[in-house]
Formats: C-alpha cells, structure tokens, sequence
C-alpha cells in the first residue's frame, strides 16, 4: 500500500514535531512549568505569610492603641469627675452659707418686726383704754408723773433746806 502524498507530507511534519519535542522538550517544558508554578505558589504563600504577619501586627498595634485611648478617656473622665465634684461641692458650700446668712436676717427681721407689732399692740391697747375711759387714762397716767415730778422737787427743795439750816 502506498501513501499518497499529501498523507506523506502530513506524517513527514508530526513526526517532525514529534522529534523535536521528543528529544526531551516536552519534560522540560512541563518541569520548567511545574517550576513556575512551583514559585508562584511560593511567591503567594510568602505573600499570605507576609499579610498574615502585617494583618498581626496591625491588629496588635490597633489593640495597643485602643488600651492606651482606654486609659487616657478613664483619666480624663476621673479628672472631669473630680472637677465636676469640686465645683458642685463648692456651689453647694457656698449655697448653705447663703441660706445661712438668709436665715439670719430672716430671723433679725422677724424678732424687728415682732417688737414693732409689740409696740403697735401697746398703742392700740392705749388708745382702747382712753376710749373706754373717755381720756379718764391718759390724764391720769400723766397726774401719776407730774405728781412723781412734784414729790421728787419737794423732796430736794426740803433735803437743802435742812441742809442749809445746819
């Protein structure tokens, strides 16, 4: 049986390419691969190590900087806790000592205004007596001291003349 020639050309050209790459090509090539691929999966685990090792330390850092924000807003709260509670006690100091001083006055006007009534009370009393009386009192009243005034004079008038007669 004989080939024709196209068939020849066809077998002549595979089996070309078959002797070119079957002289170890096709090995080397797949290893040459195998070895690409082989440093790209190192390239990206040394990438995943990398980020995990960055991933780690940025999250040690960010839990080292939240501690620390922790710590200065509990300062800064206890402080403006103790300010706020300085200020409050003085206002509350200072309120009671104004009441205080309110009280007392309060008190001062009050024994005022009770002797000033004691005093109005005691004119109305007199007033109420001299009409009752139909002014009867308030003659009287003045007779019991110009009768005083007069014995007292007599008394001194009679002490120098005795005094003088001896």
């Amino acid at each position: 049986m004989s080939k024709s020639k196209s068939s020849q050309s066809s077998s002549v050209t595979n089996t070309n390419i078959n002797n070119v790459l079957d002289g170890g090509a096709i090995k080397e090539s797949f290893d040459f691969a195998s070895g690409i691929a082989d440093e790209a999966f190192d390239s990206v685990n040394n990438a995943i190590g990398s980020m995990e090792s960055v991933t780690s330390n940025a999250l040690s850092s960010n839990e080292n900087v939240i501690e620390e924000a922790f710590d200065v807003v509990d300062g800064v709260t206890s402080e403006a806790f103790k300010a706020n509670s300085t200020i409050t006690n003085s206002a509350l100091d200072k309120l009671a000592e104004q009441n205080s001083k309110s009280m007392d006055a309060l008190a001062g006007l009050q024994g005022e205004q009770s002797a000033n009534n004691f005093k109005l009370l005691e004119g109305i009393q007199k007033t109420i007596r001299n009409d009752n009386s139909g002014g009867a009192t308030e003659v009287l009243e003045n007779q019991k001291y110009l009768f005083a005034a007069g014995a007292f004079v007599v008394a001194v008038l009679l002490f120098f003349a005795f005094r003088g007669g001896n």
